[in-house]
């Protein structure tokens, strides 16, 4: 699972520093209805480790980017495996124009 490096922690004041990843985020290409399969097939393979570890991760798809037609999980969110918030259950409903993604522009233009 490809992460940014972690380059600094400030626990005290809860602040992290961490690798710049450059590139568009998966939201910004689903506004722009570009998102690809392949990275479709991507966030799957992570799913695959991540379900076999019984994690999720925070899989919004503002907390990925592209660089380089690689997916990288830019947050550190991790929690135990529950079905409710998986991909296939949770996520995947935010990386194309669904209703709940449109639902969501809706309740952002305030």
């Amino acid at each position: 699972i490809l992460l940014p490096k972690m380059i600094d922690v400030d626990v005290s004041n809860e602040r992290i520093l961490k690798e710049y990843i450059d590139g568009d985020n998966i939201f910004d290409l689903v506004l722009k209805k570009a998102v690809k399969q392949d990275y479709i097939n991507q966030i799957k393979a992570i799913c695959k480790i991540l379900y076999a570890h019984k994690l999720n991760i925070d899989y919004f798809p503002t907390n990925f980017i592209i660089q380089n037609e690689k997916l990288f999980y830019i947050d550190y969110e991790c929690n135990n495996y529950t079905d409710k918030w998986n991909f296939e259950n949770w996520g995947i409903k935010f990386w194309s124009r669904t209703p709940e993604f449109e639902e969501y522009l809706k309740t952002t233009k305030s």
